[in-house]
Order: structure tokens, then sequence, then C-alpha cells
């Protein structure tokens, strides 16, 4: 056969025979011309698919400040008009909200950083937050995600006592766009049905875990005993790194998904999130006599001083060292009044970001994978701090003037049980109230600036809720979803406390039937 201008063709019976690699060449090139039109189709038909459920997406996240401007004259809030919706005249019928809705912008909330406390303008911070993550990972720059209600379950089971390795391998194969989807937790052994209150026990249970010293990921603070800084020693674990990508994951999904985690970072680890500036003062939560070494290098004369000290630091790594040098030739200049400052501000690059660079970057590359942390630059890093661990006290007085009573409860003189419950809530400590809160709401944090007047259960809002029974032979149980407490009514304050005490301790805040 002869083709076009008088080329013999490739599949000439006479010729097949001795061409078998062009033979081969050309079905393997039609293999893949094929696999990369199926492929091409289905991302299209996906693409068309997101484009269209962003078209129905309600961004119905409504921004209350009326609460809080009354007594501000309106003439320093011109820039801040009260929250409009506008309905799309697509959609009208169904009462979906067009995301056109006129909600205060970063900038009209900072304005009013005068008028407003600082709790009031992390709310609203917090409220922009979740209303830019409702349009996407990127703040709606890219297409949004499906709402809520079109997205399939990411079906998580996890065993109690290996929640951190359990987690780390089924999120390793979820893809970026699923983890946008809700979660539903399963703990292996336990029946609980998860309408958000397991969910919430998994971030706190796995939170915890995330410290704990066999991974040897986080080290104590140099400041106190309840903050974690990361380890420059991490590298120990040869999977350090991929399991500090896996925390930062946790972290994004958990402020995607707006729940608490059990977590107590430095100061420094916030900064760094934030990209913020880092001092010679953030190594005093690092290493207390190293700051104080540095302090007093600053504050004395090194004139006629030989303090021995170059532009070098020695890194220990499990009994070896190894000479670093913080500038080029740094192990030939010595320190002298005049490069001090620059001596120490190198050193403390150094031993804040320097010597835990790799594991930072890999934290918030999993950060990334949820949320933009561009995002998050509009916090400082106390807000951050709460954004994430919610307040760090719990408060027994807000606690019982927010709480609901049902069945007959009632806080009243002639209810002796809820005047128990609240005399012995009063009489425990933090860790104490952290536990019992925990039990009934599967979370030991409380919201800020809220408080427990914006405690969360499985579809928003939920206050803390006490709701009584007759059988006083029963120990008290807990709807975690719900945030109830199934309080039995006892005939005295002993009885309570012990029996409430051993519900606690008892369960294990496991999920039990009810």
């Amino acid at each position: 056969m002869v083709g076009v201008g008088g080329v013999q063709h490739l599949y000439d019976p006479n010729t097949l025979g001795d061409r078998p690699l062009e033979v081969l060449f050309m079905t393997w090139m039609s293999s893949v011309a094929m696999v990369l039109s199926l492929a091409g189709c289905a991302w299209h038909r996906r693409r068309m698919q997101r484009r269209r459920e962003a078209a129905d997406l309600a961004a119905a996240i409504q921004l209350s400040i009326n609460d809080h401007i009354v007594s501000i004259p309106p003439t320093s809030l011109g820039i801040l008009p009260p929250p409009q919706v506008r309905h799309d005249s697509s959609h009208g019928r169904d009462g979906r909200v067009s995301p056109t809705a006129d909600y205060p912008n970063m900038k009209s909330i900072n304005d009013l950083k005068d008028h407003l406390s600082a709790g009031s303008i992390f709310k609203m911070k917090r409220d922009w937050l979740s209303r830019e993550l409702s349009k996407g990972r990127d703040g709606g720059k890219s297409d949004p995600s499906p709402a809520r209600s079109e997205r399939r379950l990411l079906q998580i089971v996890v065993r109690r006592d290996h929640v951190f390795q359990d987690s780390y391998l089924q999120f390793a194969s979820i893809s970026d766009d699923d983890l946008r989807n809700p979660l539903s937790i399963h703990f292996v052994g336990e029946v609980g049905r998860d309408d958000g209150g397991v969910t919430r026990d998994w971030y706190s249970v796995l939170s915890k875990e995330i410290f704990n010293p066999q991974y040897g990921l986080f080290t104590f603070s140099a400041a106190d005993d309840y903050t974690f800084q990361l380890n420059p020693n991490s590298g120990i674990n040869p999977d350090h790194l991929d399991f500090f990508r896996f925390i930062g994951t946790i972290v994004g999904k958990a402020l995607l998904d707006g729940c608490l985690l059990d977590a107590h970072f430095t100061r420094l680890v916030y900064k760094r999130i934030l990209d913020k500036p880092v001092t010679y003062h953030d190594m005093a939560t690092v290493d207390v006599q190293f700051y104080k070494s540095l302090v007093w290098l600053l504050d004395n004369k090194l004139e006629g001083m030989d303090l021995g000290l170059s532009f070098s630091v020695d890194k220990e790594n499990f009994g070896a060292y190894e000479e670093i040098e913080l500038k080029p030739k740094g192990k030939e200049i010595l320190v002298t009044e005049q490069n001090k400052r620059e001596y120490v501000d190198l050193l403390s690059g150094w031993r804040l970001k320097e010597s835990v660079e790799a594991q930072f970057q890999a934290l918030r590359a999993g950060l990334a994978r949820v949320v933009d942390p561009v995002l998050l630059q509009n916090f400082d890093e106390n807000e951050l701090e709460w954004l994430i661990g919610g307040l760090p006290i719990i408060d027994a007085v807000d606690w019982r003037k927010n709480a609901v009573y049902k069945a007959g409860y009632r806080d009243s003189a002639d209810c002796p049980v809820i005047r128990w419950f609240w005399q012995l809530v009063e009489s425990w400590d933090q860790e104490m109230r952290a536990r019992l809160l925990q039990f009934v709401t599967g979370t030991s944090k409380v919201p800020y600036p809220d408080g427990f007047k914006g405690l969360r259960g499985s579809e928003g809002v939920r206050p803390f809720h006490i709701v009584r029974v007759s059988d006083s032979s029963r120990l008290p149980q807990a709807h975690t979803c719900f945030n109830e407490l199934i309080l039995p009514d006892y005939d005295s304050y002993e009885e309570l406390a012990n029996n409430l005490t051993t519900a606690i301790f008892e369960t294990g805040n496991q999920f039990q039937l009810r």
C-alpha cells in the first residue's frame, strides 16, 4: 500500500514483520492518546459539574453586629452598613442567598478597633474567616466547594488507643478537594452515631496524642509545662515530616469545621504561621537561660572582653556536634561590641527558625491543603490561638449563666440537684471542669469570645443542657451531639458528686448506647 507522496504505509502487511518496533510504538501512542482523551473528557465533565454546583452555592452566613454598635455614633461608622442580603433572581424562588450578599469586609472590621472590645473584633474576624472558607480553600479565588448537603462524608474509622496512627494513614489517601467534605468518625468498638459530637471528641483525643513524646515531634516550652514547641531533633523519627504535614492538615480541617483542638503551641508557632517577624525576645519561650545570655550580651559593653564567641554555633544532635556558620566565614569572625546585635539576631534566627525550618514548612504545607495561610494573616498570634484552641479558662459563673434545663429541672432554691451540681462544679479545679465539659460536649474547650453562650452542637449553636431523669439508681449520661447531660434526680450532694465523678472517669469518654 502506498500513502500520500508515495511513502509506504507503516501497516503494509508486506513490511509489517520487518518493522516491529515502529508498530509497537504506534500502538503505544494510540493507547496514550485514547487515555488522555478519556481523562480530558472526565476532567471537563467534573469541571462543568462543579461550576453548576458553585452557581447554586448558598452563602447564607449572616454576621450579626447590631448588638455591638448601638452605642457608637453613626457618623464614626459610616463605612459599615448593616448586613443586607441580595436574592439572585435566578434562585429567588427557593430562597437561596446570592454570593453577592453584602457583609462587612476586613477593612470595615479593622476600622472598628477603636470602638469595640477585643472579643467583639475577634468574633467578627472569626465570622469573616468562616464566610471566606465557605467559598473555598483560598477564599473564593478558585471554584467554590459544593454545598455541605451535596458533599459526601469522609468516613474515618479509628481505634481510640491508636487514634494518631489510624487517622494519619487514612488522611494520607484523602485528596485536597475531599478534605472539604464533612467528617463522619467511628471509634472501633463504640456505638456512638456521629452527629457532630463524635467528631469533636476525635479532634480532642487526636490533638492530645499529637504531643505524645513517643513521636518526638514536640517538646515542652521553656516557659511552662502545657505549651509545646517544635522539636529540632524530631528527625529521630523517620516519618516526622509526614507527621508534621498531617498535623497541619488537622489544624486546617478543624478551622474549616469550626471545631476546637486541645492543643497549646508556643506563641512562636502562631507567629510563624502568620508569617510575622521573629525577634530574640521570642527565645524566652524556647530557652530561658539562653535568652538571659543574649540579653546580658546586649546590655553590657564588650570592649576588653574575650568571650571566645564567633559567628557560628554548635548544633547538638543526640551526642553528635556540628558547627554551623551563621554567615559566610562565620567561624573566623569574632563577636565584638560593634557586631554583637547582628550576632544576637542571626543566632536567634537560627535557633528559632532555621533549626526547625523543615518541620515548620511541612506543618504549614499541611495547613495550606485546607486553609490558605494568607486568610489567617488578618489575625494576630493571640487571636489565632483563640481560633484554634478556644478559651484557656473555664468560667463556672459563665457556664451556669448560659445553661438550659429540661424535664423539670430549674436553677432555683427549690431544685436542690441543680444547686448541688453547680456547687460541685465551682469546687472543681480547671482540669476537672474540662473533664466534665468534654464528657458532655466532646470537647474541653469553650469558644472565644462567646464563652458558653457560643457553645456548639451538631446543628450550630447549642447551649449546655441538663436533663432530668427520675431513676436515681443510674449514672449520669451524656448526649454529646446535643450538649446534654442526663442527670438523675439524686437525693444528696454526696450521691450526685460520687456518681458524676464515676461516670466521667469510668466511661473514658467512650461513646456507648444512651
